[in-house]
C-alpha cells in the first residue's frame, strides 16, 4: 500500500448526483470523465450511511487488476481518514457530497476498522468470475460440482482439452464409428489444426446449445439454413429442374432469340441452353452451373448486356434474363448450402461429442473453467431446485450492487446480476426499512471485447429491463451521463468529436448522436498530429537481417524511435504544458491494433536508440529467446545427440559461442560425419573448458527438479541470469520469472521430472502480461485492448492505416430463440466467400457489421487515451497502392481533421504532417530576444541546462537498512553450486531449530526435532537428521550460553531504530534483555570458524555493528554486548566494543 496521502478530487456536475447513496443509478460515462472516482465515492457515501454494513456492499469489476486497484484505493482512503485532522477530513467529505458534521466525521474515522472486521476481511470487490467461484464454493452440492473444485489455468485447460480430444478420437475409431473422426478431419483440412481445436472449444463453451441439439443434427442444420429437411440434396435439386418446375417458356424464348441474334457469344450460349434442356433432371441439376452462365457473366454475376440483335429478337430480354438469373442463382445457392450443411452438421456432431468428453474430463480432475463458473452460477440462481433458497441467502447480505464496465458484461453475467438485484424491485426487497440500490457505470462507446462474447446491446437491453422493473415497483432510477473529461485537453476532444461526427453514430452501433465532449481544462494546450504514412517501395532492398518484416514497417519503426529520442533530448524536449515539465519516457504510450512484427520492431529500435522501453505488454511464454535458451538446456540433457538443439544452446548467451566458433569447433568432416555434434565435441582435445558447462548440466539432470535445474543454471556456476540479461536486457526479466513460476506450478501437481516438464510445457501455451512497475520510467507499448483504463500525456497510434476489410473474416454464431428467455447460440464453421449465400450471407453480413462497429469503438478508446498530445502514423503496403484505406482509423481521423480546417504541410522528417493544435491562453509568452547591437556587442546569456530538464524527484524518507544486507563485503564469493546450496539449507534448518527447541522440555527436544525434520522438512536421511540435531543440542547444552536459550530470552527478535539519517531494521537470532545489559547474538552455521573476532568477515561485523547501533538508540541506559555464535565447534566470538565502533560508519546500502 502506498504511503502517499490519498487525494480526493471534488465531484462536479452530475458526478454528485451519481453518488447519492439512496438512489438507483444507471451512469453512462465517456472516457476520462472520472467514473472510477465516482464509483469509489459512491462506496464511501454508502459506508457513511447509517445501517449499511460493509459486507452488504458488492462491487463487480471487469478485471482482477481493476478490483485490486479499487480495493486498494478505498482502503487507503479509509485508513487516512482514521487520523486525519478535522479540516482535511471535512474537505474530503465535502468533496464527495457527504455531510461534514461531527457525527459524519466520527463515522468516517471508524469505517476502516469496520471494513477490516467485515465478514471475509473486507469489502466484496471482485470480478464476476471471482464472485461465481465464491458462490459455487459455498453451494457445491447444489451446483453439482466437486466441493474442492479449482479453476483451471490456461495451460492446463489446453492440455486437458487436447487429452480429451485424443481420447474421443481413439474411442470413436476403436468403436467403428467413423463419423466424428471424419468430421474433425474435414474441419482440420478446411481450417487447420489450431482453428479446429478452437471451434471445438467454442462448442464446449456453448453447453446449453450442445445439450439442446436434437438427435437428428443434419435435419436440424438444414432447417437452420432454410433448406428442406428431408431427402438428399441431388434429388431435391433435380426436382427443381424438371420441365414442370422450370420456366421452360422463358428459357426457350431466350434460346431462340440468341440463335436468331447470330453473334458468336449468343450462339455459344444458346447451344449451352439447348444442351441443358436435352438432359434429364438429375443431369440438369449437375450441369446447372454451366447453363447459369448462359444468362450471367463470370465477372459481375449479373446478366450480360444484350446486343442490338438480341434486343431486337427479344425486347423483354432484361426481364426474362433477370428472372432466369434469380432462379438459377437461388438454386446454386441452395446447392452450396446443402454442401455446407453436411459440413456444419458433422462439425456440430463433433462439437457435441467433444463437449461431453471435455466436461467428463473436467469433472474427473475436479476443475472448472471460467465459462463453467458463469454458466453454473446463472443456472444455480435461476433454474435449479434450490434457486429461490440460494437467492434468499444472498439477499440477506447483499443490499447494494455496483457494476463497473457494464458495457462489457455478457448475457449470462447479466442473468446473474438480474438474479441478485431482482429482489430490489420485488417482494420484501422494496420495503422502505431495507435500503437497497443498484448502480451501474459503463459506456457503449467503449465496448471493445466482443471476442470474449460480450455485446454492448446486452448493456442496452439490461438498462431497458431494469428501468421497467423500477417503474413497476414505483422506484426512481436515475439515468445519468458524464461528458466532462478530466483527462484530455480540448484539441484532442475536438478531433474526437469531429471524427465521430464524420463517421456517424450508427457506425459505432449507437441509436443516438454522440454528445460533444467537454474538457475540464478549457484553456489547456494540446495537439493531434497525422504523420504521412510510410508507403511501400517496390525497389527496397530485402536482404536485411530483418527481412521477415516489410520494408515500410522497418522504416517507420526506425523513424519513430528517432523521433521519440528527439522528444526526450535535454537540448530540445517536448514540453508538457499541463505537467509543467519536459516529456519523460513514462509519458509515452504507443498503441497498436494487434501485436505483430511492427510491435517487435518498435521495441528493438527504441532499445537501439537507448530509449527506456518496457517491451510488448503481452507475450507468449514459449516465444522469448530467454525461455527458448533455457528450454534448449533441458532438451540437451534429455537428448544430447540432437545436433540442432545443441548448436542453438552453444551460440546462446549461456555458452557464448559465436557462429564462427561453432563452425570452427563443430565441423566434423567426412571422417566423423556419422557422429553426433556432442559426441564429436567431447572427443576433441582442447575443448575441456568450453564444454565443461554442458557436462555440469548432464551431471545434475538426474538429481534436480525442473525448478532446481533452471535456478542452478541461472544462479550457479554458469551465471546464466547475468549472461542472459546482459545480452537480452531487462526485457527478459518477466519471461524468466514466469518460466520459474511455471516450473514451480508444474511441480505442485505433477511428478517433477525434466522430461515431464518439457512435455507439459510444449503441449500448452500461456500468454503472460508484463506488469507495469510502479514508478517506472519507460515507454509503454500495447494493444488498444490492453490500454483500456490507461492514459498518457503523449499517445502514438503506430499502425492506424490498418485496413479492417483485409482482415480474414472470423466465425460467427447463429442464434435461436432470441428474446424468448432461452437463447441458444450455435457456432458456425467459418464460411468462405462463395458460401455467403442465403441465410449464411445474412448472418455473415451482420457479423461483419458488428465487427466494424467494434473497430470504430476501438478507435474511440485509442484516441481518448491521450491527455495532451496524440500522434497518428501508419504504413501503406503494396496492396494499398499509396492510398489510405477508407475504413482505417487513419482515414477516419484525416476526415475529422479536414472538417476542422487542418491542412497538410511539409515536414523534414515525415515528408508531410497534418496537425490540429491550440496553445494555452494562460501560457506565458516566451521572452523576446534582445536586439543585437550593430557591432555585434552585447552580452548573450545562454539558457541554463536545468531549464530543459525534468525537475528532480523530491527526496524520499530514507529506505530502511537491513543489517544482513550491508556491504560491500571484502570477500568475493562465487555463485552457489549444489554443495553450497546444501550448506545454505542446513543453515536454515539449524536456525529454525535454535528458534523452536528452547521452548521444548530438554528431555523431548531430540524426539521433537527429529519428527519436525522428517515430517515438516522432508529430511528422510536419519544420519543427516541426527547430525543437525546433535549440532543444535551441543550448542544449547553449553552452560556458558544457557542464558541465551532461557525462557526470558527472545528468538528471531525484530528491531528497528533511526540512527542518524538511516532507518535500521532487522531481525536478530537471539536477544537477551536484563536490567543493565543487552546481549545480542547472531548464529553462524558455516564450518569455517575464524581464529578471532578480528578475522570475522567484514559483512558480519557491519551487521552486528548495525544491530548494536540500533539497540543503543532503543536502550540508551544499558550496555550492549554482541557476539557471533558458530555452531561448528561450537565457538562464541565476542565482539569487542572498539571492533564494533570501527564498523559502525559503514552503513551504505548495496
Amino acid at each position: 500500500m502506498s504511503s502517499e496521502k490519498p487525494k480526493i478530487f471534488p465531484l462536479k456536475d452530475r458526478q454528485i448526483d451519481a453518488v447519492e447513496p439512496d438512489a438507483h443509478i444507471w451512469l453512462s460515462a465517456s472516457a476520462g470523465t472520472g467514473k472510477t472516482q465516482v464509483l469509489t465515492a459512491r462506496v464511501f457515501r454508502l459506508l457513511l450511511t447509517e445501517k449499511i454494513d460493509p459486507e452488504h456492499i458488492l462491487c463487480l469489476t471487469f478485471t482482477k487488476a481493476g478490483a485490486a486497484e479499487m480495493a486498494e484505493r478505498i482502503n487507503r482512503q479509509l485508513a487516512a481518514w482514521v487520523r486525519m485532522d478535522d479540516t482535511l477530513l471535512e474537505n474530503d467529505l465535502r468533496a464527495i457530497g457527504a455531510s461534514t458534521g461531527p457525527e459524519a466525521r466520527a463515522r468516517a474515522r471508524t469505517l476502516f476498522a469496520q471494513v477490516l472486521d467485515a465478514q471475509g476481511g473486507g469489502l466484496r470487490i471482485m470480478t464476476i468470475h471471482g464472485f461465481c467461484q465464491s458462490l459455487l464454493a459455498s453451494f457445491p452440492e447444489e451446483a453439482g460440482i466437486a466441493s474442492m473444485f479449482k479453476p483451471i489455468e490456461d495451460r492446463d485447460q489446453k492440455i486437458l482439452a487436447r487429452e480429451a480430444l485424443g481420447d474421443l478420437l481413439l474411442e470413436e475409431e476403436q468403436a467403428g464409428r467413423p463419423q466424428i473422426v471424419e468430421a474433425i478431419q474435414r474441419l482440420s483440412v478446411r481450417m487447420g489444426e489450431e482453428a479446429t481445436e478452437q471451434f471445438l472449444m467454442t462448442c464446449a463453451a456453448k453447453a446449453e446449445a450442445m445439450d439442446g441439439l436434437p438427435s437428428g443434427i443434419l435435419p436440424f442444420v438444414r432447417q437452420l439454413l432454410g433448406l428442406p429437411i428431408d431427402g438428399d440434396a441431388q434429388s431435391w435439386l433435380a426436382s427443381r429442374c424438371t420441365d414442370e418446375a422450370i420456366d421452360l417458356r422463358a428459357i426457350t424464348l431466350l434460346r431462340d432469340a440468341m440463335a436468331e441474334a447470330g453473334g458468336k457469344k449468343e450462339q455459344e450460349r444458346q447451344l449451352a441452353i439447348r444442351l441443358w434442356l436435352s438432359l434429364n433432371p438429375q443431369e440438369r441439376a449437375a450441369a446447372l452451373p454451366d447453363v447459369h452462365l448462359a444468362w450471367a457473366t463470370k465477372s459481375t454475376g449479373a446478366p450480360p448486356k444484350p446486343t442490338k440483335g438480341l434486343l431486337k429478337a427479344l425486347p423483354d430480354y432484361d426481364f426474362i434474363a433477370g428472372s432466369l438469373y434469380e432462379w438459377s442463382s437461388d438454386l446454386l445457392g441452395k446447392a452450396v448450402l446443402f454442401e455446407y450443411a453436411d459440413l456444419f452438421a458433422g462439425a456440430l456432431q463433433a462439437g457435441q461429442a467433444f463437449y461431453h468428453r471435455y466436461a467428463d474430463a473436467k469433472k474427473l480432475h475436479g476443475v472448472v473453467d471460467f465459462d463453467d463458473m458463469i454458466r453454473m452460477t446463472a443456472r444455480l440462481l435461476q433454474k435449479s431446485d434450490m434457486a429461490e433458497w440460494i437467492r434468499y441467502k444472498l439477499d440477506q447480505r447483499t443490499d447494494h450492487i455496483l457494476i463497473d464496465e457494464a458495457q462489457d458484461t455478457n448475457v449470462a453475467q447479466w442473468d446473474i446480476v438480474r438474479a441478485l438485484a431482482g429482489e430490489f424491485f420485488a417482494g420484501i426487497g422494496v420495503k422502505p426499512e431495507r435500503h437497497r440500490t443498484l448502480f451501474t457505470v459503463g459506456d457503449f462507446k467503449q465496448a471493445i471485447f466482443g471476442f470474449q462474447g460480450t455485446s454492448p446491446h446486452n448493456y442496452a437491453n439490461a438498462r431497458t429491463e431494469f428501468f421497467a422493473l423500477a417503474e413497476a415497483s414505483e422506484q426512481p432510477f436515475g439515468d445519468l451521463s458524464l461528458d466532462r473529461s478530466f483527462r484530455s485537453t480540448p484539441p484532442i476532444l475536438k478531433v474526437v468529436d469531429a471524427t465521430l461526427e464524420q463517421l456517424g453514430h450508427e457506425q459505432l452501433g449507437l441509436d443516438h448522436r454522440v454528445p460533444e465532449h467537454r474538457s475540464n481544462y478549457q484553456d489547456a494546450s494540446g495537439s493531434v498530429t497525422l504523420w504521412k504514412p510510410i508507403a511501400n517501395r517496390s525497389d527496397a532492398d530485402d536482404e536485411d537481417e530483418e527481412s521477415w518484416a516489410s520494408e515500410e514497417k522497418r522504416v517507420i519503426a526506425q523513424q519513430l524511435a528517432v523521433q521519440i529520442k528527439q522528444w526526450l533530448s535535454p537540448e530540445n524536449p517536448l514540453w508538457l504544458e499541463r505537467q509543467k515539465r519536459a516529456l519523460q519516457p513514462k509519458d509515452i504510450l504507443i498503441l497498436v491494433s494487434k501485436r505483430d512484427e511492427l510491435s517487435a520492431l518498435i521495441v528493438a529500435r527504441l532499445f537501439a536508440e537507448k530509449v527506456p522501453v518496457a517491451g510488448i505488454d503481452r507475450i507468449r511464454l514459449n516465444q522469448p529467446l530467454v525461455v527458448q535458451d533455457l528450454l534448449a538446456a533441458i532438451r540437451f540433457v534429455l537428448q544430447p545427440n540432437d545436433d540442432l538443439n545443441l548448436a542453438s544452446l552453444l551460440v546462446s548467451p549461456l555458452l557464448g559461442w559465436t557462429q564462427e566458433d561453432l563452425l570452427a569447433r563443430g565441423h566434423r568432416g567426412k571422417a566423423n560425419g556419422e557422429k553426433s555434434l556432442w559426441e564429436f565435441l567431447r572427443r576433441q582435445d582442447g575443448l575441456g573448458e568450453q564444454i565443461k558447462p554442458l557436462q555440469q548440466l548432464l551431471a545434475m539432470a538426474d538429481f534436480n527438479t525442473p525448478y532446481q535445474f533452471l535456478e542452478t543454471i541461472l544462479s550457479g556456476p554458469m551465471q546464466g541470469r547475468r549472461k542472459l540479461l546482459s545480452r537480452l536486457s531487462h526485457a527478459a526479466v518477466d519471461p524468466l520469472d514466469e518460466l520459474l513460476a511455471t516450473a514451480l506450478a508444474f511441480e505442485r501437481d505433477h511428478i517433477p521430472t525434466l522430461q515431464g516438464f518439457l512435455d507439459w510445457f510444449d503441449r500448452g501455451d500461456v500468454e503472460i502480461k508484463r506488469e507495469q512497475v510502479e514508478g517506472g520510467n519507460e515507454v509503454r507499448l500495447m494493444t488498444v485492448h490492453g490500454a483500456k483504463g490507461l492514459q498518457a500525456p503523449l499517445v502514438i497510434l503506430a499502425n492506424a492505416t490498418f485496413d479492417p476489410a483485409s482482415k480474414k473474416s472470423g466465425g460467427f454464431s447463429i442464434k435461436l430463440g432470441e428474446g424468448t428467455g432461452r437463447e441458444l447460440e450455435y457456432p458456425v464453421v467459418p464460411v468462405r466467400k462463395a458460401e455467403r449465400v442465403g441465410i449464411l450471407a445474412e448472418h455473415a453480413a451482420y457479423a461483419d457489421k458488428v465487427a466494424m462497429e467494434e473497430h470504430w469503438r476501438l478507435l474511440y478508446v485509442a484516441m481518448t487515451r491521450a491527455e495532451e498530445h496524440l500522434v497518428v502514423a501508419g504504413v501503406l503496403g503494396p496492396r494499398a497502392k499509396g492510398e489510405v484505406p477508407e475504413l482505417s482509423w487513419y482515414g477516419a481521423m484525416e476526415r475529422g481533421l479536414t472538417a476542422l480546417g487542418s491542412e497538410w504541410r511539409e515536414d523534414p522528417d515525415w515528408q508531410a504532417v497534418r496537425e490540429y493544435r491550440t496553445e494555452s491562453r494562460n501560457r506565458p509568452a516566451a521572452p523576446a530576444a534582445p536586439e543585437r547591437a550593430a557591432d555585434g556587442a552585447g552580452d548573450h546569456v545562454p539558457a541554463p541546462d536545468w531549464l530543459f530538464r525534468a525537475a528532480p524527484e523530491e527526496s524520499r524518507p530514507p529506505r530502511p537498512l537491513t543489517p544482513s544486507h550491508l556491504g560491500p563485503d571484502d570477500a568475493s564469493n562465487p555463485p552457489p553450486d549444489l554443495t553450497m546450496r546444501d550448506a545454505a539449507e542446513r543453515g536454515i534448518l539449524l536456525h529454525s531449530l535454535f528458534q523452536r527447541l528452547p521452548n521444548i522440555a530438554p528431555a523431548r527436544r531430540m524426539d521433537v526435532a527429529d519428527r519436525w525434520l522428517e515430517k515438516q522438512k522432508q529430511i528422510t536421511d536419519p544420519a543427516r537428521r541426527a547430525e543437525i540435531i546433535q549440532t543444535v543440542l551441543t550448542v544449547m547444552g553449553n552452560p556458558a550460553w544457557s542464558a541465551l536459550f532461557a525462557p526470558e530470552s527472545l528468538a528471531e527478535a525484530p528491531i528497528a531504530a533511526v540512527v542518524g539519517e538511516h532507518v535500521i531494521s532487522g531481525t536478530v537470532d537471539r536477544l537477551l534483555i536484563t536490567d543493565d545489559q543487552i546481549y545480542v547474538v547472531d548464529f553462524k552455521t558455516g564450518r569455517r570458524v575464524p581464529d578471532s573476532a578480528e578475522q570475522a568477515p567484514v559483512a558480519y561485523l557491519r551487521q552486528m555493528a548495525a544491530y548494536v547501533a540500533a539497540l543503543e538508540k532503543i536502550f540508551p541506559d544499558r550496555s550492549i554486548k554482541a557476539g557471533l555464535l558458530y555452531s561448528h565447534g561450537p565457538q562464541m566470538l565476542e565482539l569487542a566494543p572498539d571492533l564494533i565502533e570501527r564498523h559502525k560508519p559503514g552503513f551504505e546500502p548495496i
